[in-house]
């Protein structure tokens, strides 16, 4: 059923295109899919004038915008799709000149997204704040929060309060610093300022690798090696309940469980293992995790989500109906065939390009192995060639923070390559045009500037001198 609704849904986007030709130049990011647009200018006076048309026929989140002399005409079929011609509008209306005509839009994928990890460093509600309305700006649709890993576990369970008081003491950059998380208040705070902004918030709890902070609050499950201990039944119990209270704290359909770059060898030394394994049916030590994450998807789907695991679980036997694989490695192309062709619902993610914790090119000083030479520059991320199958979700921006401190590296790392993930996120295929992205993008410096943005300038790369931290 999901795929046929894929399908029905692109073939609408198709029709809704239908007879109408791409107008280059409108100066919007992303750009409009289709555009007709004339010499005649809007009398910006009447910016209030809009009316509002609910258009069934028009597939989810897309709209029309009629611009006529006077007055505004906004169809859509749900509020996400007039809340996206209301950012279109706000684009034009920042130009000199306004001009008449007719834009007709809608997302290529509907999985657009942003991670930022919270648990490296911990940078506050305000800061989350600003880059939703960011994210809002460029219709951007997802935002996957990083709450635990080894430095520290940064949401509030009402049911283990040492979590944050024990498990939240300390950063990549100082294990002592005192203990900084999000209360269910502030939670729930965000979680509703995203939502009226039409994104969905996906919390991520990192297992069973990657749990040092997990593990100092309950150090009788610690297998060692970062890693929990899957042969203890009390660690499940743990679990539940801490998936329990994110399903409240988190209303949209999604729990990221992790799953990525864990270590068996923690489990290889612990004497309770073979028995466990035997009593289980585990052929060998890699298998391990494969029986967890089966586990720990069965609680997140009692508790009424799907289950997303990075795509090192991908051999995991979960249920493809209740799980979406996060396809990171891009040294690992045929995890990513594998997950296509067991018909996962995919999210695509390679750190190259799209994680921006690596830096913007090499003059910079200080990234994710810049000793190695290694960058994900503008051009490469606009030109990324995304796989077409209809299993393909969308598409999402990764920014982990080992190396980033404050807010003003925040903005450096991440503007404007996030704006150029936005556009192929957004943009049909046939519409990407990356000299007319740049020149598009001279308005987005612009607005960067007037609210405070400190973005990596590729026009002059001493213009915002690098922060380190």
């Amino acid at each position: 059923m999901r795929l046929k609704l894929i399908s029905y849904t692109a073939a609408l986007v198709l029709t809704f295109f239908a007879n109408i030709s791409l107008f280059a130049g409108v100066p919007v990011i992303p750009a409009p899919n289709a555009a007709e647009m004339t010499e005649k200018t809007f009398n910006k006076k009447n910016l209030d004038r809009i009316k509002y048309v609910n258009a069934k026929n028009l597939p989810a989140e897309a709209y029309e915008l009629q611009i006529r002399k006077n007055r505004i005409v906004v169809r859509a079929s749900d509020d996400a799709g007039k809340f996206y011609a209301f950012q279109t509008l706000k684009q034009l209306a920042e130009a000199d000149v306004m001009h008449c005509g007719v834009i007709k839009d809608a997302p290529r994928y509907a999985w657009r997204g942003f991670m930022l990890d919270e648990a490296r460093h911990f940078f506050g509600k305000e800061q989350v704040k600003g880059i939703l309305d960011l994210m809002a700006r460029f219709k951007l649709n997802r935002f996957h929060w990083h709450l635990s890993d080894d430095q520290g576990w940064r949401v509030e369970i009402k049911a283990y309060p040492e979590l944050c008081s024990v498990g939240g003491v300390g950063c990549h950059s100082d294990p002592d610093a005192p203990a900084r998380f999000y209360t269910q208040d502030e939670i729930r705070e965000i979680v509703a300022y995203a939502a009226e902004r039409h994104i969905e918030v996906i919390p991520e709890i990192d297992m069973p690798g990657h749990a040092t902070a997990f593990t100092k609050t309950f150090p009788e499950l610690n297998a060692g090696q970062r890693t929990v201990n899957p042969a203890d039944e009390n660690l499940y119990v743990v679990l539940e309940t801490i998936i329990r209270e994110l399903a409240d704290l988190f209303p949209g359909r999604y729990i990221h469980i992790g799953g990525d770059e864990v270590s068996t060898r923690g489990w290889r030394e612990l004497p309770e293992m073979k028995a466990f394994m035997e009593k289980n049916g585990i052929a060998s030590y890699d298998d391990i995790q494969k029986y967890f994450e089966r586990r720990l998807s069965a609680i997140v789907t009692a508790a009424g989500k799907v289950a997303i695991t990075w795509d090192d679980a991908i051999d995991s036997g979960l249920d493809r109906n209740q799980t979406l694989i996060h396809w990171w490695r891009a040294d690992h192309p045929e995890s990513l065939k594998k997950s296509l062709e067991s018909g996962y619902g995919t999210i695509i993610s390679p750190w190259d390009p799209f994680y921006l914790d690596y830096v913007q090119d090499l003059k910079c000083k200080e990234g994710h192995l810049i000793w190695e030479q290694q960058a994900n520059c503008l051009d490469e991320i606009y030109a990324y060639n995304l796989d077409e199958d209809q299993s393909v979700l969308g598409i999402q921006a990764n920014l982990w923070t080992e190396r980033v401190q404050t807010s003003e590296r925040i903005d450096y790392m991440v503007f404007p390559r996030l704006i150029a993930i936005a556009e192929r996120a957004w943009t049909r295929q046939g519409n990407l045009d990356y000299d007319d992205f740049l020149k598009r993008l001279e308005n987005e410096y612009r607005y960067l500037d007037s609210i405070g943005v400190y973005y990596y300038d590729f026009r002059d790369f001493d213009r915002h001198p690098e922060p380190l931290k």
